[in-house]
């Protein structure tokens, strides 16, 4: 379980195609690093875990398979790509953000990006058809691991503001029209839509 707050960028320093997927080594700088090998890490809001690690941590390499590739923006990375990275919740700690998962359900497009104050960032993002239906005014989302508000929503796609702090601390600051991202939609509007379906089958 995450929270989307993005803990500290990191970058693909190598990809090296392996049987049935890809192996990324990335190259970060922990706050407290603690990593051990089989933790997870969201990457991108992608739950991926640890298959080696040097320096404390901030030198670690995942395996994504072909599957995870195919279902994320993973496979869009190149040597040298920020990415947003997270490590799993520890119990008893503060819960900011949302409710995320790691479970990436669908890959987003951006339409457009506009500054409209001094670092203030307004950003409308496409999302896919199939998913359209999770999402309403002042709720939640989960983009290449960020958790964001939903500030509207208008013919499948949903507007967002992102502040300084968000710029400067995750890898939104490189987004732009066209770029895909990775969507993970609330868990909460999934539970709902499951009861809703149970109650009017029973």
């Amino acid at each position: 379980m995450f929270t989307g707050l993005v803990e500290t960028l990191g970058k693909v320093i190598k990809i090296e195609p392996v049987d049935s997927g890809i192996q990324f080594t990335i190259e970060t700088e922990w706050e407290n690093p603690d990593l051990k090998i089989g933790d997870s890490i969201a990457i991108n809001g992608a739950c991926m875990t640890v298959t080696e690690f040097s320096d404390f941590g901030n030198l670690f390499k995942f395996y994504a398979s072909f599957k995870s590739l195919e279902l994320t923006n993973l496979s869009r990375l190149g040597e040298g790509s920020p990415v947003n990275l997270e490590r799993a919740m520890a119990l008893g700690q503060r819960f900011g953000g949302h409710m995320v998962q790691g479970h990436v359900d669908g890959m987003a497009k951006v339409v457009s990006r506009k500054q409209i104050e001094a670092e203030v960032e307004e950003f409308w993002v496409e999302i896919p058809k199939d998913l359209q239906r999770y999402f309403v005014k002042k709720g939640s989302v989960t983009l290449d691991g960020i958790s964001l508000t939903v500030v509207d929503v208008k013919d499948g796609n949903i507007q967002l503001i992102l502040i300084p702090e968000t710029m400067e601390k995750t890898n939104a600051n490189t987004w732009k029209k066209d770029q895909w991202l990775n969507v993970e939609v609330d868990v909460l509007a999934k539970y709902i839509e499951n009861y809703l379906e149970q109650r009017s089958g029973s």
